[in-house]
Order: C-alpha cells, then sequence, then structure tokens
C-alpha cells in the first residue's frame, strides 16, 4: 500500500509540470459527509437535517506568485438535509475563493472571486463511496475599473465520484477519489473584446477527470499530511491538464482539523486575466476544516 501512495503523489507531481486546465475551487478537497466524526448514526436511522460542516484556509503566495496572485482565501460549508443509517447521504455545499494581488499601497489588492454552489448524493458501498451531484459555477472580478479589463465566467457540471478510503497501520490512512465532471453550461466574456481568440476558452468546456490522493499520519503531538490533485479537461479541441502537491502539519482541536502548509500548484489557465495565462503558484497557508468529513 506504502508503494501505492508514493505512486499517486508521484505521477500528481509529474502532472504539475504539464498542468493547462480551468479553476474548481474543491480541486484540493474530498468532501465525504459519511466519514465526519460528528455525526455517526445508527444502521438504519433515517434523519433530516442531521449535521453542518466547514472549511476554510487563507495564506499567501510570498514564494512563487503573479500579478494576480499574492493572496488567497477560501470559505465554504456543508449541510448534509438527508441521511440513511451508514447507506446514504443527500447534502448541498457552497464554496467561495478569494484572489488579491499586492498591486496597491497596502499590499493588498482584491482581484477576483470564484463561487460555487451544489448538491451531492454519496452512497455507500462494500468499503468505498459512490458520490453524483450537481455544481454551478461563476468567476467574476473586483476593483479592475483601474485596469479597464474585465473577464466573466459561468459554468456548471453534472459529477460522479468514486471515494476510496484506505487504512495502513493504526495511526495512518490514505484516501482516493476519482471524480468525472461532465459540462452543462459553460459561458465566458471578456473585456475588451479584442481578448476573445486568446485561448482557452471555457466556453469550449465539455468534461473533465480528477484524481485526488491523501495521505494521513496521526502522532501524538501532531499529524502529517501528504496530498495533491491531477486533472485532465476536455475541450472541444484539446485535453488539457491541471495539479498540485501539498505538505501539511497540524492537529486535531476542538474547533476542527487545523494544518499549516506548502504547496505548489500549476495552473494553466488561472481565470482571471482576460488574456488567458498560465500560473506556477508556490503558497503557504493555513487551514482548518470538520474532522473527518474534509479532507
Amino acid at each position: 500500500m506504502k508503494a501505492i501512495v508514493i505512486s499517486i503523489v508521484f505521477y500528481v507531481a509529474v502532472f504539475v509540470q504539464c498542468a493547462e486546465a480551468q479553476r474548481l475551487i474543491e480541486r484540493g478537497w474530498i468532501l465525504n459527509p459519511m466519514e465526519s466524526v460528528a455525526y455517526q448514526p445508527e444502521d438504519y436511522e433515517r434523519r433530516w437535517f442531521t449535521q453542518v460542516g466547514g472549511w476554510g484556509s487563507f495564506g499567501s503566495y510570498a514564494l512563487g506568485g503573479d500579478r494576480d496572485h499574492h493572496w488567497h482565501q477560501q470559505l465554504a460549508a456543508f449541510a448534509e438535509i438527508y441521511r440513511h443509517g451508514n447507506k446514504w447521504s443527500v447534502a448541498i455545499t457552497s464554496q467561495i475563493e478569494f484572489i488579491a494581488n499586492d498591486d496597491n499601497d497596502v499590499n493588498f489588492s482584491p482581484r477576483a472571486i470564484f463561487w460555487e454552489e451544489g448538491v451531492m448524493v454519496t452512497r455507500r458501498q462494500n468499503g468505498l463511496y459512490l458520490q453524483f451531484g450537481y455544481y454551478h459555477r461563476c468567476k467574476h472580478d473586483i476593483d479592475n475599473l483601474r485596469i479597464g479589463e474585465e473577464r466573466t465566467s459561468v459554468f456548471g457540471s453534472a459529477m460522479a465520484a468514486i471515494i476510496l478510503p484506505v487504512k495502513i497501520r493504526e495511526r495512518s490512512r490514505a484516501t482516493f477519489a476519482l471524480r468525472y465532471d461532465h459540462y452543462t453550461i459553460t459561458w465566458e466574456k471578456r473585456t475588451p473584446a479584442q481578448f476573445w481568440d486568446a485561448g482557452p476558452n471555457w466556453e469550449d468546456l465539455t468534461g473533465s477527470l480528477m484524481l485526488n490522493a491523501d495521505w494521513s499520519a496521526n502522532r501524538r503531538t501532531v499529524n502529517m499530511h501528504l496530498n495533491g490533485y491531477a486533472m485532465g479537461t476536455m475541450l472541444r479541441n484539446e485535453t488539457l491538464f491541471n495539479g498540485m502537491l501539498r505538505a501539511e502539519i497540524g492537529r486535531t482541536t476542538a474547533a476542527g482539523d487545523l494544518r499549516f502548509g506548502i504547496h505548489a500548484e500549476r495552473l494553466g489557465d488561472s481565470g482571471i486575466p482576460v488574456r488567458p495565462a498560465p500560473a506556477t503558484l508556490i503558497g503557504i497557508g493555513v487551514r482548518i476544516m470538520a474532522p473527518g468529513s474534509i479532507i
């Protein structure tokens, strides 16, 4: 099993070197309400509005950013609206990703916000989890009057995923997730319009396939985590890639799972500049999340 985990992480790192695709907020997370430590029902118990959870992060791209990326923040929440024992879960979620650069006198200038909301159904089946649902997403610029450019995107997808948790040792485990998104809504607007022909264009999205991998080890004083993702995105005439590798340490507290870490990510199109451009980012930051349900 160790060899499998090492191989997955290796391939994620390889994808980082050749990544080009669209930006999903949940690309660095695995959400599974049925793994929550806060709510563990009986096998055949049926209840409505059973639990809520959330997660968030804040950090800097001071180690490696670009003209658009200097600060990053993510905030999100989910609510489980129906639960059937350890068999079925229905949940809704809403997430935002906020990006700021350092182009003002306080070195903090809001640049863009990505927003998404979705509904997901999770089914436990023979030691793994099956998920399906729908996500609606949009991206908007912030404080862009001075630069005179704007790029707005709206895209939604039906998704299906498989989540496989693997226990390695008593205090160590790995989780893998394979997810496919089929895009049903794709819309983009660029101002000035002269940049319209610059690719890639998110109106050409057809589908994406993403692999997430997470390894965690719990020690007496600290928890260690190594995780990342690799994603291939299918457009009408080409297939492109994204990827990230992240290392974290932290502890599980009464407030949630607290982690400090560093990550490297490659975005072929960050979704921000009106002339699409890749971004190679190295960030540091802190994350806090509901234990178990968020990885």
